[in-house]
């Protein structure tokens, strides 16, 4: 993604010609491809699924499209960067007077975070409960009412995911993040301190990850402790992700940090070859795709700090409604995309797999622009002025910024 990408017909819209994209934009249009190529992921798993004369497709074929699709866990490492990039920036414009308001930083996430996922567990309850004899394999995990209760504690990545809502694990992981972030913050304003959270949170999700490896390892492997390893390994790249906006200003004069992040899609490749190989552990991919995106960030810093000032202009209205997009999108397409194989099914339409999978694809994709254009504006509205009463500065963040990520929301 060069910074310097020119559009002839941005005149139209309002936006002077010849003028790059914003660091704000380019992460929402990440948000938005990250949410539609997830959704491809699971459309494609769903589709050879329905269509058995997959199995019979070229093995090399087969392997090099699970290999780029990766079950969507690729382009969730880049949501979990992106997370910690704009939670930090959002932190830092909490604080003042060296004070860190953690009552209305834990208000602001929380309302960004969960009327739409609340509404998106009660649509995948529905779901589940109509599809019933036709309900496809994809997504194995409890359809039940104690699954249910684990979803609407916001405890699912402990224990257990209900259905076709088993994308939502990661939103554990976010509530996480973001307690322990502002909980360190907290901690480190109060005691004057010039550590910054982001660098201590590495700290800290690194120690707890190798704790965990060393009970695995040892005696205490039960599924909790292997969830809580996976959860605290994957925190060091959500933390990866703030040290990025803590630093900013410094990388693009750092000629290290330049080069690498020009490296950034090789090592992307490098991650979906270690899958298609099988090579070591599934975390080995987690941490090198996360690797990968973290230094795609850096990479649009260096592009902006070398644009030069940019005139100030409004975000252009498609790079809005991606990133507007790429949160309901994420919350809805699984029990839309079991719906639809139920559907299929029921009918007796025996689809192949490469119409299944962009039409699922599509429709999911459809519906989560959809939710985010009638759903989520109301819903920052509403947030916007809980804030306001609450005096944080989060109500006048850009809207960039605060748009929600693919199972990251701002």
């Amino acid at each position: 993604m060069n910074s310097r990408i020119r559009f002839d017909r941005s005149d139209a819209a309002g936006i002077a010609p010849q003028t790059p994209y914003s660091l704000s934009e380019k992460i929402n249009v990440c948000r938005g491809l990250f949410a539609f190529l997830v959704v491809s992921s699971h459309a494609w798993t769903m589709a050879h699924l329905i269509d058995r004369q997959w199995s019979t497709a070229p093995s090399f074929l087969r392997g090099a499209i699970d290999s780029v699709a990766g079950e969507g866990l690729y382009y969730m490492m880049g949501f979990f960067v992106v997370s910690g990039y704009c939670i930090q920036v959002s932190a830092r414009r909490l604080t003042s007077g060296g004070r860190f308001p953690l009552k209305t930083y834990m208000i602001a996430r929380l309302t960004r975070i969960l009327p739409l996922y609340y509404a998106a567990l009660l649509f995948a309850v529905v779901v589940e409960s109509l599809v019933g004899a036709h309900r496809p394999p994809l997504w194995r995990s409890d359809v039940t009412g104690a699954a249910v209760l684990d979803q609407t504690l916001l405890i699912q990545g402990f224990t257990r995911t209900f259905g076709s809502f088993s994308a939502s694990w990661s939103i554990t992981n976010e509530c996480v993040y973001y307690l322990l972030f502002g909980l360190l913050a907290a901690a480190t304003a109060a005691a004057k301190s010039r550590v910054r959270p982001s660098v201590v949170g590495l700290l800290v999700t690194i120690g707890l990850a190798a704790g965990c490896q060393i009970l695995i390892r040892t005696s205490l492997n039960s599924p909790v402790v292997i969830r809580a390893s996976m959860l605290f390994g994957l925190g060091t790249i959500w933390f990866l992700g703030a040290i990025v906006a803590d630093y900013a200003p410094r990388l693009p004069l750092a000629p290290i940090a330049r080069r690498a992040s020009a490296c950034w899609p090789l090592i992307l490749v490098l991650a979906m070859v270690m899958w298609y190989g099988q090579w070591g552990q599934q975390r080995n991919v987690y941490l090198t795709s996360g690797f990968a995106f973290t230094l795609m960030l850096i990479r649009f810093i260096v592009q902006e700090h070398d644009a030069g000032p940019a005139p100030k202009r409004r975000p252009r209205p498609y790079t809005e409604a991606l990133g507007l997009a790429s949160y309901p999108t994420y919350l809805f397409h699984g029990p839309i995309l079991q719906g639809l194989g139920a559907t299929f099914d029921a009918a007796g339409v025996k689809a192949a797999w490469w119409l299944y999978w962009p039409l699922a694809t599509l429709l999911s994709v459809g519906c989560g622009w959809g939710v985010g254009l009638l759903i989520e504006r109301p819903i920052i509205a509403w947030r916007a002025g809980v804030l306001k009463r609450l005096n944080s500065t989060p109500a006048r963040e850009p809207g960039s910024i605060a748009v929600p990520a693919l199972g990251v929301p701002q």
